[in-house]
């Protein structure tokens, strides 16, 4: 349904991947509340355009799943379509300094309807209801098809979720999927080998989890992990059941991601040791500290091509970063 009149009433227009809508979602979720207004879901529009087919994803999960016919900012008016704007050019200049949250964003003060269509990539967005958002993002019921076995395999174990990603994504058409190193830079072996090394010497033997958007690579480089004392299993499921896997984990290798930043976030275990890239995207002039929580360990990584990475055998320990202008956030 539409918004009553002029009435106050946040439309969060929600775009990308899931890990991107985890983030627009929470970050509406503590907005609205802030200001006291309803939150309403814009699920179509966001993805009318999307070169890769991707639609809502947080059907799944108990979030305020109220929706709003497809919201256009210039249907509330020319204030609507400027304050639009400007959010979206301020963010893809923040970023790309750095700076992942604006306070600009988080002081908001909604008196009409207003049209949020942002990334909100940082915790400090909706850091006041961390716990409701835990309990909204909660599964109704666990995903069709998931193995009980490789889920009780993880919660048993000292288990670490690595995730690595290397694709971009597949084009809606079905072509050939892009690389993600031509877009932000793959993180190198070395750095998942490092975070192996971090985590263990405060855990112990550990068991890896590895999932990837590139399972074949996965599978024929598990044994890169094998020497460092682990013993590894390559999950090979869809992104969805992935996701439920991954959050099962006690502690978690993330790549720069905002999939495996927020099965990491999820995680539940009191004593979980998240390690995370020193190199989230390329060309950014400094390494986005409002992006992780405190505690989060910051590993050092390089980006590398994707086509590098079964090259390596003997991983340097010097990290490199190389400088491009990143592409448009689509992750």
């Amino acid at each position: 349904m539409g918004p009553a009149g002029r009435q106050p009433v946040l439309l969060l227009r929600l775009r990308g991947g899931l890990g991107n809508q985890l983030f627009q979602y929470a970050a509406g979720r503590a907005l609205a509340l802030r200001n006291g207004v309803p939150l309403r879901l814009d699920r179509t529009s966001g993805f009318r355009s999307d070169p890769y087919g991707r639609s809502y994803d947080l059907g799944g999960f108990n979030v305020l799943d109220e929706g709003t016919e497809p919201v256009f900012s210039a249907d509330l008016g020319i204030r609507a379509a400027l304050f639009r704007e400007f959010v979206k050019r301020r963010e893809v200049w923040r970023m790309q300094a750095g700076q992942y949250f604006d306070p600009a964003i988080y002081n908001l003060r909604i008196k009409r309807p207003t049209v949020l269509d942002a990334y909100c990539q940082s915790p400090r967005y909706f850091g006041e209801i961390e716990d409701l958002v835990r309990m909204d993002l909660e599964f109704k019921t666990a995903p069709s098809g998931l193995s009980d076995v490789t889920a009780g395999e993880i919660m048993q174990g000292n288990s670490v979720c690595m995730h690595v990603r290397r694709l971009h994504g597949k084009e809606a058409d079905g072509s050939r999927p892009q690389s993600v190193a031509d877009y932000y830079g793959t993180c190198d072996i070395a750095y998942y080998r490092r975070a192996i090394r971090e985590i263990a010497s405060v855990h112990g033997s550990l068991r890896l989890f590895v999932f990837s958007d590139d399972i074949g690579w996965a599978q024929q480089n598990a044994g890169l992990f094998e020497t460092e004392g682990c013993s590894v299993t390559v999950i090979d499921e869809d992104p969805l059941r992935s996701f439920y896997l991954m959050r099962l984990c006690r502690h978690f290798i993330i790549a720069n991601s905002t999939f495996s930043w927020w099965a990491a976030w999820l995680g539940g275990h009191a004593m979980k040791t998240v390690c995370v890239p020193s190199v989230w995207n390329r060309g950014e002039r400094h390494f986005p500290r409002d992006l992780f929580p405190p505690g989060w360990r910051v590993v050092p990584a390089a980006p590398t091509p994707p086509s590098a990475c079964p090259a390596v055998a003997d991983p340097s320990e010097a990290a490199h970063t190389t400088h491009e202008t990143p592409a448009e956030r689509g992750r």
